[in-house]
């Protein structure tokens, strides 16, 4: 039985997915054409109202979480947010110095990414054409690869880049496991060559000086 689509992604991940930086996906946030997304336990605003579970944030509140070159910060404190579909900020009363908030705990719900790419000619259902990150290779000579190792290490590149190694190799080769599921190729390879293919670029960037 198939798995139902995952309710919401990592920013991170939908850089990856359409080609950009993560700085990228947070301005067309600010100007309006996106919607970020926390999630929050019930939490009380100084109007007395909860909000729980999902709930949207202003993208210039996380932006620190997300600027380029080193820049950027580990955490923020988000003051508002609101409820799924309204247009009013609710200023967080509870705790007073705000939600607590980093990198990875910034979504993009799936129906925001579904509308985003119908609107911006990037929606795999539709005749457009897919963003320039996510798209095969076109077979040279001889027979053509099985996999899209060509992108596979454009993202791992912009991993690193963005977020630093992580401790371990191991952990590395389970996130670049699970992109090529999130690509939804029709297979995804084996953890051992993922791993060799991780190794090449880990073994280079620990190497001593």
């Amino acid at each position: 039985m198939a798995l139902p689509p995952r309710p919401f992604h990592l920013l991170n991940d939908i850089a990856i997915r359409w080609g950009v930086m993560p700085i990228d996906v947070v301005g067309w946030a600010a100007d309006g054409l996106l919607a970020l997304s926390i999630a929050v336990p019930p939490t009380k605003t100084v109007s007395s109202r909860i909000l729980c579970d999902l709930v949207e944030v202003a993208a210039i509140d996380v932006l620190p979480l997300f600027r380029p070159n080193g820049a950027r910060s580990e955490r923020v404190a988000v003051r508002r947010a609101r409820a799924k579909g309204e247009t009013e900020w609710e200023w967080i009363g509870e705790p007073a110095d705000g939600i607590v908030v980093t990198a990875p705990d910034v979504l993009v719900t799936r129906a925001e990414i579904e509308r985003f790419e119908r609107a911006h000619g990037l929606h795999k259902g539709s005749d457009a054409q897919e963003p320039q990150a996510l798209r095969r290779r076109p077979p040279g000579p001889g027979a053509p690869p099985r996999y899209d190792w060509d992108t596979f290490f454009v993202a791992l590149t912009r991993r690193i880049f963005i977020q630093g190694l992580p401790s371990t190799q191991a952990e590395l080769v389970r996130e670049m496991l699970d992109w090529f599921q999130k690509r939804n190729y029709d297979s995804a390879p084996d953890e051992s060559t993922v791993r060799r293919k991780v190794a090449m670029v880990w073994r280079e960037l620990n190497r001593p000086a």
